[in-house]
């Protein structure tokens, strides 16, 4: 079991075979350590068979998970050493909470229904249904004082559903930066856009409002839609925004945001969802 504690502190994988051969590579240095044990006896004692692992799971309560997301990949010691550079940095650049900038990312099944439902007890199973995935990715930005929150970005793969024509939607009054491409994404140039029209003149309204030094720092993890060098793009108008990035993998760690507002985002879904459902329903909410 401390090996076990040890793998899964560092963040490594372990699979069942694995456990397996660990054992018997303990079993054979104890076997060495023992004056009288013969080699026959040693191969009918101990083989780390199927049926071993099995009550070994029972015994230590060792379960079987699924990783998910980036989390899989992050790295706590980078990302505390990294928590701890930007602090140093930030300080002795000048920079206040106010002028800090997170943006973050996810993606949203917005159609996707819960995979699991409770049932009467009379009943063993529930048909299942095709999954909707039908996809929007949302950007989300704000400041590390809390004061200042971004217009949210929303990119869908339709410029203007049939919903918006139905209703006569104006996008602009959104409470939403609404884009569009085919998959979905956020790409360089959509993301370039969001600055200059969106984030750029609300944080330099921001700054000056509350007469803070005309400069500001936001914080981006790696991904293609806004690569290092993205700077060079932006107008001249915004180039008092400065660009940090997150290492490779690990911002998980050292990127409250990335929680927060992914549990926020879901339960705020997951009401209006269960509220909509169950006014089809008739039902009372």
């Amino acid at each position: 079991m401390i090996w076990i504690n040890e793998r899964q502190i560092a963040g490594d994988t372990m699979t069942q075979e694995m456990i397996c051969s660990k054992a018997r590579m303990i079993y054979e240095n104890l076997k060495k350590n023992v004056a009288g044990h013969s080699t026959a006896e040693a191969e009918e004692e101990f083989k780390g068979s199927r049926g071993w692992i099995e009550k070994f799971k029972r015994r230590s309560g060792i379960h079987n998970v699924i990783r998910h997301g980036e989390g899989a990949s992050a790295n706590k010691e980078e990302s505390e050493k990294f928590a701890r550079e930007f602090q140093e940095w930030t300080i002795i650049h000048g920079y206040k909470p106010e002028q800090v900038f997170n943006c973050v990312k996810t993606g949203l099944f917005w159609k996707q229904m819960p995979k699991r439902t409770f049932i009467t007890k009379e009943e063993k199973c529930m048909p299942g249904y095709k999954l909707m995935k039908d996809r929007k990715t949302l950007l989300f930005c704000a400041n590390a004082s809390g004061d200042l929150k971004i217009k949210p970005m929303l990119v869908y793969h339709s410029e203007t559903p049939r919903s918006f024509k139905k209703e006569n939607v104006c996008k602009p009054m959104l409470s939403v930066y609404w884009k569009s491409n085919t998959k979905a994404w956020v790409t360089r140039s959509i993301f370039t856009e969001w600055i200059m029209e969106v984030s750029g003149p609300t944080v330099k309204k921001y700054l000056r409002e509350e007469n803070l030094p005309e400069t500001a720092v936001l914080l981006l993890d790696n991904a293609p839609g806004h690569p290092r060098g993205l700077e060079e793009n932006l107008e001249a108008a915004f180039n008092f925004i400065k660009m940090k990035f997150f290492p490779a993998t690990p911002h998980l760690f050292c990127n409250p945001w990335i929680n927060k507002s992914y549990q926020t985002l879901r339960n705020c879904v997951q009401n209006t969802c269960s509220k909509d459902v169950l006014m089809q329903l008739h039902l009372p909410v």
